[in-house]
């Protein structure tokens, strides 16, 4: 009745930090679907939101909050990945439907067509959901799974291109994945170098 209490608890915990966190990348996804173009006048705020909403609505962040999932609340692989997807899903999910009300179309898209970004769009989210639920997990066991993400972000400044160094956001964006790709590479070899001593001191 106990582990049945606290299962019940810990899944609700799941449950609200995925509505909350959900809608609010959500939001910022949306927001930077519509971002107006930044001129040099634009004030502070207006650069700080863009680059918020510009770095979330990006699939390394998606999946890093997928990690993040898998890290706080799977308890095994089965969980990491169930809560991975469910959580991308219903992120996926709010922004469709804050996308429908931020936005007016006046052109009416076919079915057909509807059908298939819905698919594409909620099969690559499950599947990133997964993913990033499972790794998130497994960084538990052994940080060396960070080479994926570290892997992911390489990409990403890749996807990005030499163009997106041409304005402010891009810049920070590009320079923020820079950073984590730093710090991913300092927090490996720190943790390489502490087993090290472990095994010698052991020895």
């Amino acid at each position: 009745m106990k582990e049945k209490k606290e299962s019940k608890r810990h899944f609700n915990k799941f449950i609200t930090f995925t509505l909350i966190v959900g809608l609010i990348v959500a939001f910022f996804s949306v927001l930077s679907d519509n971002l107006p173009y930044l001129r040099d006048g634009s004030t502070v705020l207006e650069l700080v939101i863009s680059y918020l909403a510009v770095m979330i609505n990006s699939l390394p962040m998606w999946f890093i909050l997928a990690m993040l999932v898998g890290y706080i609340f799977a308890r095994n692989i089965r969980e990491a990945a169930i809560f991975g997807a469910i959580f991308t899903i219903c992120t996926i999910t709010f922004y469709f439907v804050i996308g429908d009300l931020y936005t007016d179309t006046e052109v009416p898209l076919s079915f057909k067509y509807q059908t298939t970004v819905f698919v594409s769009w909620y099969g690559a989210s499950a599947i990133g959901g997964i993913f990033g639920g499972i790794t998130g997990l497994l960084i538990k066991k052994t940080p060396y799974v960070l080479l994926i993400l570290l892997v992911g972000l390489l990409l990403q400044l890749v996807v990005n291109g030499i163009r997106s160094w041409g304005d402010f956001v891009g810049i920070a964006q590009n320079v923020t994945y820079c950073l984590m790709i730093i710090s991913i590479v300092i927090y490996l070899g720190i943790t390489k170098k502490m087993k090290k001593n472990i095994i010698l001191e052991r020895e």
